[in-house]
């Protein structure tokens, strides 16, 4: 598996292809650093499967990976004016499910719903304004569902999030003890700040010649 994928050229892409290799694309993430564009239909045309991430808490802050769907959705309708090339609801939720499979190499047990595979799933209550009226359920989970109408969620049939709540883990003891632990790490954290702020010029000269250097491909919007 490779990782964002944002600046390759047609060379790269037919090696990703030829290596049989999945492509995690994810866009928030990119959107947050000014990483740039993947080119999707490239990805896609030469066969490349494509799943979603949502990378680091660190640089994508919800870590929703509903609104990594939409951001994907939509990004690429900025790359090219030809629409019928912009990614479809169904490459997206396929992106989402049996992508994200064939990027564990576990696409013969996961990724979808049928015999023999594991009984992962989300269960959604389409009594929600997403689903309101219910007019095309794949564009609705992909451009209007943001998770609050995920009721339960299974893996390997066990229900390890029901109504809002978690089963698994006392998730308010785990917010107690994180800021628990932000508050001793304060002080670190002013001074690692204070010692970043001196590198800042030297890493902005360096970000800046690089993003200026002519590499024979454009992958951010000017």
């Amino acid at each position: 598996m490779v990782i964002h994928a944002i600046w390759v050229d047609d060379d790269d892409i037919a090696l990703l292809a030829g290596a049989g290799c999945t492509v995690a694309h994810n866009p928030v993430c990119n959107l947050r650093l000014g990483s740039g564009v993947m080119p999707f239909r490239q990805l896609r045309r030469a066969g490349v499967p494509v799943c979603l991430g949502t990378d680091e808490a660190t640089t994508d802050d919800s870590i929703n990976l509903w609104f990594v769907a939409k951001t994907a959705a939509l990004l690429h309708t900025l790359a090219d004016p030809e629409y019928r090339d912009w990614p479809k609801a169904g490459e997206i939720l396929d992106a989402l499910t049996r992508g994200g499979a064939r990027a564990l190499r576990q696409a013969d047990r996961l990724g979808q719903l049928a015999p023999g595979f594991a009984a992962d799933l989300a269960v959604l209550d389409l009594d929600t304004l997403a689903f309101t009226p219910d007019n095309d359920l794949a564009r609705q989970l992909v451009y209007c569902e943001d998770g609050s109408s995920v009721r339960y969620t299974i893996v390997a049939g066990r229900v390890v999030f029901e109504d809002g709540r978690v089963t698994t883990i006392d998730e308010r003891a785990l917010r107690r003890k994180a800021r628990e632990l932000m508050a001793a790490q304060r002080p670190h954290l002013e001074r690692a700040r204070e010692q970043a702020a001196r590198l800042e010029p030297y890493y902005r000269e360096m970000v800046l010649r690089a993003a200026g250097r002519n590499v024979g491909i454009e992958r951010r919007l000017r």
